[in-house]
């Protein structure tokens, strides 16, 4: 998968954050998950579509812990690549999931799973199954003990 370049900024079309927020109460209490389609052009990553995906990780961790469905990922990376020839194609950006009752910050178990510098995760923080759904944006960087997120500006389109 190609890596894109390291963004100072997310911008997020509204109707990819409402698809966000609403995976977020829908699989409240346990964590959803998908991935953030869009494109990467002068320091801004521009997430254009929210694609969900089951949390396949065992159910007893759910709550705290998300895995993607491998197959939805395979399909979106097949779907891009097909559309390769377009200029300014999309790529994928980065993964969204949530922390129900929780804090928008990477927690241990992120910084443990993620394993793609330069690529945006984005956290829904939910406090209850309906209501407000706050969001963070964070980069990855590094690699191995250096495995760290770096907070991104956040914008949602209108």
């Amino acid at each position: 998968m190609k890596r894109p370049r390291r963004p100072v900024e997310l911008v997020i079309a509204r109707r990819a954050r409402l698809v966000i927020a609403a995976q977020a109460r829908l699989n409240f209490p346990e964590e959803c998950c998908g991935l953030l389609v869009g494109k990467l052009r002068a320091g801004r990553a521009r997430v254009t579509q929210a694609v969900p995906a089951a949390n396949v990780a065992p159910r007893a961790q759910r709550r705290r812990r998300f895995e993607i469905d491998p197959g939805v990922l395979f399909a979106v990376q097949r779907a891009l690549r097909e559309g390769a020839a377009k200029p300014h194609r999309d790529v994928v950006l980065g993964y969204f999931h949530s922390h129900p009752r929780g804090k928008p910050e990477p927690s241990g178990a992120d910084l443990a799973g993620a394993h793609e510098p330069g690529f945006v995760m984005l956290i829904a923080a939910p406090p209850h199954k309906a209501g407000a759904v706050p969001l963070r944006a964070w980069l990855r960087l590094g690699l191995g003990p250096s495995r760290r997120f770096r907070p991104l500006r956040l914008t949602i389109e209108r």
